[in-house]
């Protein structure tokens, strides 16, 4: 059949059951189900979990213990002991001079556990603070010379890390993941001091 003719039937018979979908939708939904025949999905060492969000919430927590594990052997030769270390001093040089809340909040921590992790950075001398002077009980966090020498070091080891990752996978595959996955991101990111606190009965009603 010509692949033309194909695409045409293809787009009525998705038209007819999603009336109100429009041309990306369609290439969305083409593209999932023509790759889902190529690839049978699988986890080494574990099951399948029946429904897609649950495939997609385990996927990108493995990913991310997979991630983590390999960039934590890469970023020790940088003298960082843990991957917080790197997360929150990347926190601090790309914001200006934040708060201590600020940066532990950020990266969805709790204070206690936090201000340890800031307190190691002191000690190490990648970070300093400052008293703020607008607001005399809180502190200001800046990044030393040292923890810029050290934060660009580390730079180069995650972009090795990512490459060994993503090589394999197209730009506009990438692209696309973090196109989906933004909008879901950024609302439990804005959500997350508000639901601390909360129960899960009252997260969920």
């Amino acid at each position: 059949m010509n692949k033309t003719a194909e695409l045409v039937i293809r787009w009525s018979e998705y038209e007819i059951c999603h009336p109100e979908a429009g041309i990306e939708e369609f290439c969305l939904h083409y593209l999932t189900t023509e790759r889902e025949k190529e690839q049978q999905l699988k986890f080494s060492g574990s099951v399948v979990p029946p429904e897609s969000s649950s495939i997609l919430v385990k996927m990108i927590g493995r990913l991310v213990k997979l991630h983590s594990a390999y960039a934590l052997k890469a970023i020790k030769e940088c003298g960082i002991n843990n991957f917080d270390d790197f997360v929150y001093l990347n926190t601090i040089s790309v914001n200006n001079c934040p708060k201590k809340t600020q940066v532990i909040y950020s990266n969805f921590n709790e204070l206690s556990s936090g201000l340890l992790i800031l307190s190691r950075l002191k000690k190490m001398e990648l970070i300093r603070e400052q008293q703020d002077e607008e607001d005399k009980r809180s502190k200001r966090l800046f990044i030393t010379e040292k923890g810029e020498k050290t934060l660009k070091e580390c730079y180069q080891k995650m972009n090795s890390i990512n490459q060994l990752f993503f090589k394999e996978m197209p730009e506009d595959d990438i692209r696309l993941c973090i196109q989906l996955l933004s909008r879901t991101e950024s609302k439990f990111s804005e959500k997350w001091m508000l639901d601390k606190e909360k129960s899960f009965k009252n997260l969920t009603t």
